[in-house]
């Protein structure tokens, strides 16, 4: 334990305001997850926000150099990531109890470059089987400009 303290002194020590910044969020976020605000590491992580409306889902992150790829523009696997879990949580949703949903085929188009502070994906069903769902999945900016669409299959299968 007293390495992980010297490693975060270090870090805090070294770190520019933008890594404390970061840092800061990320642990406000890990706290959130330890009191069962976030389900998954990853959408602490990410500090996903999910909202459903009318039965569709969409989920939320914020636009920060944490999701920036080395071109300082949020990094086409997390705007992945984002589409993939709207749609997936949309699934879920209309699963029976006792099933969920995986994805077994995820398709995106990245169209522009998100620039505003919160990057948000919704997720509607284009058909829904027994077995299969095929779910589409959007993310567009305030303004209405259209950052990337997806499609994305997904299987239901009895939960372990």
């Amino acid at each position: 334990m007293k390495d992980l303290y010297a490693r975060f002194e270090k870090v805090i020590e070294n770190g520019s305001a933008e890594d404390i910044q970061i840092l800061s969020r990320f642990l406000d976020n890990l706290e959130r997850k330890q009191t069962g605000e976030f389900t998954t590491y990853l959408s602490a992580a990410l500090g996903m926000d999910r909202q459903q409306q009318n039965g569709n889902w969409s989920v939320s992150i914020p636009n920060t150099p944490f999701i920036h790829n080395n071109i300082d523009i949020p990094h086409g696997g997390i705007l992945a990531v984002l589409l993939d879990t709207a749609m997936g949580t949309l699934a879920n949703s209309k699963c029976r109890d006792g099933y969920g949903a995986v994805t077994t085929n995820l398709s995106i188009h990245y169209l522009t470059v998100a620039t505003e502070e919160s990057i948000t994906a919704d997720a509607k069903i284009i058909r829904q089987g027994r077995h299969t769902m095929v779910i589409e999945g959007n993310i567009f900016e305030t303004g209405g400009r259209h950052i990337a669409t997806a499609t994305g299959s997904f299987f239901i299968l009895p939960k372990a």
